[in-house]
């Protein structure tokens, strides 16, 4: 008989079994559903399960005593924060999943006529951005510092989701998201992109937590993330490869 226990187990026919708990970084909402489920058609028995959220809170969460089997945090550095941190993590192994690149995003019919970044500090624009511990956040204030520009009308979100529905519903003039988020928008929506030349990709570190690496069905989903079929699917929602942090 098959326990009834968390984990994972193999039926006799060699069918993987088992839960699976993802901490994912709110910017791979979308694509982390699609994963979710593909993989789940692939392995019926299998329950894969994601909170999103700003990569510096689910670290803290982590902290906190959340024990999830996967960890995908927006950068390196949160990762490597978590690692140090987390004693789940003290020995995980880390693989790149994927890259993506911070952009600057007008809001429909772009009112406040954005086109650089330098538009941000006149009087009376209104930008959203992640708050400065979450890795779109420290992006975005790097591009502010490099531009010497300073906001008059800032507000702080707490994950890049948040940024980009203030932008979808007109809350603000303009806001830093990801590109993979303005690629969503831009499927029903007429907002203007604006490239940051200047900002490095950003990596989207993945890592095995110990009792992960304990769940049979944890380590093939990260495994197959790795993948082909899921590679795929993340470029089809505009994440770069990971040969492309090389």
């Amino acid at each position: 008989m098959l326990s009834a226990c968390g984990g994972a187990e193999t039926a006799q026919q060699g069918e993987l079994t088992g839960q699976v708990q993802v901490f994912a970084a709110a910017s791979l909402n979308s694509a982390g559903a699609e994963l979710e489920k593909t993989f789940e058609e692939e392995n019926p028995g299998v329950d894969v399960s994601f909170n999103y959220a700003g990569s510096s809170l689910l670290v803290q969460q982590m902290e906190q005593g959340a024990a999830p089997d996967l960890l995908i945090t927006a950068d390196t550095a949160t990762m490597d924060g978590a690692t140090a941190s987390v004693p789940d993590l003290a020995d995980a192994p880390v693989q790149t999943l994927a890259t993506n690149r911070l952009v600057l995003v007008a809001a429909t019919g772009n009112p406040a006529d954005i086109h650089s970044v330098q538009d941000l500090g006149r009087q009376g624009v209104t930008v959203a951005l992640c708050a400065a511990e979450v890795p779109c956040g420290n992006l975005a204030q790097q591009e502010l510092d490099q531009q010497g520009v300073q906001l008059t009308g800032a507000t702080e979100e707490q994950n890049v989701s948040e940024v980009a529905t203030k932008v979808a519903t007109g809350a603000v003039d303009a806001g830093f998201i990801y590109s993979t988020d303005s690629a969503a928008l831009q499927k029903s929506q007429d907002v203007t992109e604006i490239a940051l030349p200047d900002l490095e990709s950003n990596v989207y570190p993945l890592a095995v937590t110990a009792s992960g690496q304990q769940n049979e069905a944890a380590s093939a989903f990260s495994r197959w993330l790795s993948e082909e079929e899921a590679q795929r699917i993340l470029a089809d929602f505009g994440f770069g490869s990971p040969s492309s942090a090389e």
